[in-house]
């Protein structure tokens, strides 16, 4: 059996780690006879600056790109190369660039086998519902409704008393260590590093190369 460890690093509010995300799913499942997996992700914040309560989500963006010709062309784009993952983009319900951090937190605490399954809930929540996801109260519904943490107290008061936060720390460190500074970001097996998103048969191609 040949074992192949993958390390992203990814944020929770990143169109195109979505995008990744959805493309890794798809090559875990269409893994070569006699190859086996595993994966694990990192923190990495694109907006480390933002605010704990967020910000406004266009005005974030049409400062970034440079107007607002740019913005309406960034939505279309993040439709169109999502269409070709199997997702849904609806940009119009975003409102608000969440501070990440909590995010992370979720998926930190969440066990190592159900993290690729709240990261999808997490994306999903924000990219197609407009779910703020840098509000507690909606990351301990989100957990609720994955089913995969069942004392929303509990998980409330874990969130705010910072549990996860050094692994989110971690990311941002070993990230800023390895000069990485967009995502997604892959390294398969310590050695070989993909950058940006990739395809399926990509992401297998370099699984193969290791």
């Amino acid at each position: 059996m040949k074992n192949v460890t993958i390390d992203v690093y990814m944020d929770t509010v990143c169109p195109w780690c979505r995008m990744g995300d959805a493309s890794l799913r798809t090559a875990l499942k269409d893994l070569p006879e006699g190859m086996n997996a595993t994966v694990r992700y990192h923190a990495f914040q694109l907006n480390s600056g933002i605010r704990k309560e967020g910000e406004d989500y266009r005005q974030v963006m049409i400062g970034r790109l440079g107007g607002e010709a740019q913005f309406e062309a960034r939505m279309k784009q993040y439709n169109q190369t999502g269409a070709h993952f199997g997702l849904n983009y609806n940009m119009d319900l975003v409102k608000y660039t969440p501070n990440s951090v909590l995010s992370h937190q979720l998926i930190a605490i969440t066990p190592g086998h159900l993290q690729s399954q709240i990261l999808e809930r997490l994306y999903t929540a924000y990219f197609e519902e407009g779910v703020n996801i840098g509000d507690v109260d909606k990351l301990v519904e989100i957990a609720q409704a994955t089913g995969i943490m069942n004392d929303p107290a509990a998980l409330k008061a874990r969130l705010l008393d910072g549990e996860g936060l050094d692994h989110v720390e971690e990311g941002q460190r070993d990230a800023q260590k390895l000069g990485i500074r967009g995502v997604p970001y892959y390294i398969i097996n310590d050695n070989h590093t993909l950058t940006g998103l990739q395809s399926p048969a990509d992401l297998i191609n370099a699984f193969k190369q290791q």
